[in-house]
């Protein structure tokens, strides 16, 4: 898969309009209850992996297993509607790229929560 490429479907994500990625399926398994939806600047920089990385084994589906566990242990100790956090995530072989990224509670049309994981300071539409 070509950098900034996200597939349209896995198990684990779906492609979403406007390069967000819906990975609601992955956060279930992970012990998070609401819809969790990235942004493509989130994704190309954290989650996406490229050849080198492919070679050392690791993959989009354990990057992004692990940052939700990350959110998830956020989420148990912050109890407002605003939260940013702080990581470590791994991009290519004997590099390590720390990101603050933030989670934002949205609402939908019908009025349910849902959470957009972004990075510090980037625009949300």
């Amino acid at each position: 898969m070509s950098s900034g490429e996200v597939p349209d479907r896995s198990r684990f994500f779906t492609r979403l309009d406007m390069g967000m990625v819906d990975a609601s399926p992955i956060a279930r398994d992970n012990g998070i209850k609401l819809p969790v939806i990235l942004t493509e600047k989130l994704w190309n920089e954290v989650v996406q992996t490229d050849e080198d990385s492919r070679l050392y084994g690791q993959k989009e589906e354990k990057r992004l297993a692990s940052l939700l566990r990350t959110l998830k242990m956020e989420l148990i100790k912050c109890r407002a509607k605003d939260l940013s956090f702080t990581f470590i995530a791994c991009k290519g072989s004997g590099s390590t790229i720390c990101r603050l990224l933030k989670a934002t509670y949205r609402e939908d049309k019908s009025g349910k929560l849902y959470l957009v994981l972004s990075v510090e300071g980037e625009k949300i539409s």
